[in-house]
């Protein structure tokens, strides 16, 4: 992708998005009592998929969960995925694995 990627949020759709070439990819999201945010699904066009996309909307979302206090249960395969090989120690901070967020 030549072009910076710009990650829109949502909130009333709970979803991180970008603009791709008249479709767009998504990271949606369930807002969880305590704070929580279960990251359930992220999908890209097929013609976007390989570029990285995905990432950008991930690393977007933790940064919001970061900036807001909240936390992530990576109940997507890709953010759980993000969480263990791209996740900066900050942003694994943010990762609870159950829905209790203890």
């Amino acid at each position: 992708m030549s072009h910076a990627l710009k990650v829109e949020h949502c909130r009333k759709a709970l979803e991180f998005f970008i603009k791709i070439n008249g479709s767009k990819a998504v990271l949606q999201y369930k807002e969880l009592p305590n704070g929580i945010l279960d990251m359930y699904h992220t999908e890209v066009p097929p013609e976007a998929r390989g570029k990285g996309v995905a990432k950008v909307l991930a690393d977007a979302a933790f940064s919001y969960a970061g900036k807001n206090g909240l936390k992530i249960i990576p109940t997507c395969t890709y953010i759980d995925k993000y969480a263990r090989d791209f996740a900066t120690p900050e942003q694994k901070a943010l990762i609870v694995h159950s829905k209790s967020g203890l």
